[in-house]
């Protein structure tokens, strides 16, 4: 926890003080860390791995409000449903706890500003997507970050690891799973993508990017 940006800047004997009350959480790929049904009071941290924030309606649809990564930060009294995306690890401290923290080490609040500056910005970048852009784009986006966020580089491209069906990719872009076999299918034609179990290998990633300007 030490080397997150939110205790990063922090004098050792605060971090000393201060860390012992946040306990830690693991939880396995497409398994629910919190849900509108939990009646807790605490904020979480996401040490390691990657888990989606999204609303679910009673006719079945989801709506992802945000993706957190490492480093940040989420409150979990909402009627928010929280899904590990992969192997996640968490610590968490109750909200009375953190408030507390905030009050008496100011520099700790200036930190978590910018941290929750960043998670909003990718809220925003999500909304927009699912409201202005066609399901195409948004895939393409997505593989994009995938692509620079997870991506190797080999002679043939960048080979990105799939740890997600394409189900769980529907679900993250707003759409159903037929539409992302499709579109799959029909971006591996056109040569811009070769897509086998487990994994991705987009051939052209500057190309990617040129065809979502193109589209927008």
């Amino acid at each position: 926890m030490h080397s997150l940006p939110l205790f990063e800047q922090l004098p050792e004997e605060i971090l000393t003080k201060y860390l012992k009350q946040w306990n830690r959480q693991k939880v396995s790929k497409k398994e629910v860390l919190f849900s509108p049904d939990n009646e807790n009071d605490l904020i979480y941290l996401i040490l390691q791995g990657r888990l989606r924030v999204y609303l679910s309606y009673p006719n079945g649809k989801e709506f992802t409000l945000t993706i957190l990564e490492q480093g940040d930060i989420y409150s979990g009294h909402t009627r928010a449903f929280g899904l590990a995306l992969e192997d996640t690890e968490v610590a968490l401290i109750p909200r009375k706890a953190f408030r507390k923290l905030l009050m008496e080490v100011p520099a700790f609040s200036l930190v978590l500003l910018s941290v929750l500056g960043d998670s909003l910005k990718n809220a925003f970048n999500i909304i927009e997507d699912l409201a202005f852009r066609d399901v195409q784009t948004r895939l393409l986006k997505f593989l994009i970050n995938e692509g620079e966020r997870k991506g190797v580089q080999t002679l043939e491209g960048i080979e990105v690891s799939f740890d997600l069906t394409h189900e769980e990719i529907a679900s993250l872009i707003g759409t159903t799973r037929q539409t992302v076999s499709l579109l799959f299918n029909s971006l591996q034609k056109e040569g811009l993508l070769h897509h086998g179990k487990g994994k991705v290998l987009i051939k052209d990633l500057e190309q990617l990017k040129h065809l979502t300007t193109k589209i927008e």
